[in-house]
């Protein structure tokens, strides 16, 4: 997406309501819980659990629970995955969105310039599933422009 693209993008004004997780959310937070001594309530646990945004700085609270012998590292690529996927950021881009901490009580809002950049990567996910569709020769299922959310 371009710059002229993005500065003519308005934020989201209408909230979708809680993001349901996937089957594939599921397996990135299960991924995530596998290096912990005790799993994080923040993650997902069935398909009818909403995504919640990480709090800033939640790294460290994963870290604390993680298992001895784990490196970070592997805990770090387990979190920027799950926090990189569609799921995840549709559920940041929302108007009402809050960041939770690991227990998965609210602590804040997410900003304005986090719910922005998280629309305009789903935007550009929603963009790059339908040339891919397109390209196989199929259609997805999907609302590119986000007009659902204008």
């Amino acid at each position: 997406m371009n710059n002229e693209q993005t500065s003519k993008m308005k934020p989201w004004v209408t909230s979708q309501g809680p993001v349901p997780a996937s089957a594939n959310d599921l397996k990135k937070a299960a991924a995530i819980n596998e290096l912990l001594t005790e799993p994080a309530a923040i993650l997902p646990q069935q398909e009818t659990d909403p995504i919640l945004p990480f709090e800033i700085g939640i790294f460290e609270q994963f870290s604390g629970r993680l298992q001895p012998g784990i490196a970070r590292i592997r805990l770090r690529r387990a979190v920027a995955a799950y926090a990189a996927a569609k799921n995840y950021l549709l559920a940041c881009a929302q108007p009402d969105a809050m960041r939770h901490d690991i227990a998965g009580r609210p602590t804040s809002p997410v900003s304005a310039d986090d719910r922005m950049a998280a629309q305009l990567r789903v935007t550009e996910i929603r963009r790059q599933r339908k040339l891919q569709a397109d390209m196989a020769g199929g259609t997805p299922d999907i609302d590119i422009g986000g007009t659902q959310q204008d």
